[in-house]
């Protein structure tokens, strides 16, 4: 019952975000861009209430400044709570790399396609492969998330990172932001109505690094995926430590 409610709520708002996004809409893609930007963090924010997250953004001062520059998040995935997590602590909208299925959802495809989502089929290797070189092709000043795990975790426990989407970036030449969720399974796949209240889930922001002038080969591909998992294991550490006061270790 409860999770009828929360579907409807949302629903519902994403209606009421249509008629607004019509209305922008005959004047031209500034102001559709526009809408977009105060639309989706708008939602993020929606949703994250409806789930009762609390949610504790770290390293805000490491988003690049707003600029024409391609922007790609490479971030973990450990629940379906991760994508308003994204809108709301990046206060924009940002497109998803997503499997194919969901553009096949009325409304919710809508949405992704308003928001630059790239849609790709994961049991065709090439063509999910062709689908990112022409998404890099046309980035442009659109930001995107890329989850380079490639799926989400059922476990919470992180999957190997994959160089589908870190090629991507390269080929667009884009600033590569690594994000970290934390605890976010706790908020719906692992909920637990005895656990905490709200549910705290933390997201952090780590320096970008630039890959313009990266050749489009493995040694790049490989330095921004270590790097990546550079930052995560940073983030790792960091979430032990404040764990182990707590529980008096």
């Amino acid at each position: 019952m409860l999770m009828m409610f929360r579907i409807a709520r949302i629903l519902a708002l994403m209606v009421y975000c249509m008629v607004i996004y019509a209305k922008a809409a005959p004047f031209g893609h500034a102001a559709r861009r526009a809408a977009i930007n105060r639309l989706f963090p708008e939602w993020g924010r929606y949703l994250l209430r409806t789930f009762k997250v609390k949610l504790r953004v770290l390293g805000r001062e490491n988003l690049p400044s707003q600029s024409s520059a391609p922007r790609v998040f490479l971030c973990n995935h450990q629940s379906q709570i991760d994508i308003p997590a994204m809108t709301a602590a990046t206060n924009m909208g940002v497109g998803f790399v997503a499997k194919k299925e969901l553009g096949r959802i009325p409304i919710l495809a809508f949405w992704m396609r308003a928001v630059g989502c790239v849609f790709i089929d994961r049991s065709d290797k090439h063509g999910a492969r062709k689908a990112l070189e022409i998404a890099a092709g046309t980035l442009g000043d659109r930001p995107l998330v890329v989850f380079p795990e490639g799926t989400r975790s059922k476990t919470g426990k992180r999957l190997p990172v994959k160089l589908g989407g870190i090629r991507m970036a390269v080929l667009a030449g884009a600033q590569v932001i690594p994000v970290h969720i934390h605890n976010s399974r706790s908020a719906y796949e692992a909920y637990d109505p005895n656990g905490e209240f709200p549910v705290p889930v933390d997201l952090r922001f780590f320096r970008p690094l630039e890959t313009a002038g990266m050749p489009d080969e493995k040694v790049s591909w490989n330095r921004i995926k270590e790097y990546l998992e550079e930052c995560w294991a940073v983030a790792d550490e960091e979430i032990a430590a404040e764990v182990s006061p707590k529980s008096g270790v």
